[in-house]
């Protein structure tokens, strides 16, 4: 878990370096706000989203992070088509299991999510191209958030440090997770929920 503490910071301080706006997403978010700036017991990512507009570019906080990876022994490697960035310990496997890789559950990396601001129905909203949670979809077929929720960015504490989150963590999680006192657990294998559940009900009963 200190592996996932150190990387956590290192895509903080790269993304602060490099310019780009940044906010702690998904899993990181929630260890955050409900667990008071700690780890999820079964989280093994770090979940960060950017965003990007036409001064912050996908090539420039591309080569940003490449740069900073290769100077601090860590592999970037970019899914452009995806809108994603997939920071790991371990070298990505050759094509074509490099993208089930960086999904496969278990190994530590971090998942960078990009966002971009977009009109949905004559409104401004904040869109990836990924699913995440119940966020709802946009007429562009990606998902989005508004963006009051997320600009600007505040901090929050979390493993020891200051990271960028929301500017209204709470209701972006809601919209992520509804109750997200009691997340529901829907990975694709129904094992690795049920093991996530299970420490999370622990870790739940020790803060009892």
């Amino acid at each position: 878990r200190e592996h996932l503490a150190e990387l956590s910071h290192f895509v903080s301080t790269a993304l602060t370096e490099i310019g780009v706006v940044h906010w702690l997403e998904g899993g990181s978010l929630l260890g955050a706000v409900r667990e008071g700036g700690s780890l999820l017991d079964w989280e093994d990512d770090v979940d960060i989203s950017v965003l990007l507009d036409a001064d912050m570019t996908w090539k420039r906080l591309a080569s940003g992070l490449a740069e900073r990876g290769a100077t601090q022994g860590y592999y970037v490697d970019l899914f452009e088509n995806k809108g994603l960035v997939a920071i790991s310990f371990d070298a990505p496997k050759p094509w074509p299991f490099r993208w089930q890789h960086n999904r496969m559950r278990g190994e530590i990396r971090a998942d960078i999510t990009v966002y971009r601001q977009v009109i949905h129905n004559g409104i401004a909203v904040l869109e990836r191209r990924s699913h995440k949670g119940a966020m709802p979809a946009t007429e562009n077929g990606g998902y989005g958030v508004p963006p009051e929720l997320v600009l600007p960015t505040t901090t929050i504490p979390h493993i020891g440090g200051d990271f960028a989150s929301p500017n209204q963590p709470e209701a972006y999680l809601r919209i992520l997770y509804g109750d997200f006192e009691d997340v529901e657990y829907t990975y694709v294998d129904p094992a690795a929920a049920a093991t996530r559940r299970e420490a999370d009900v622990a870790q739940k009963d020790v803060k009892k």
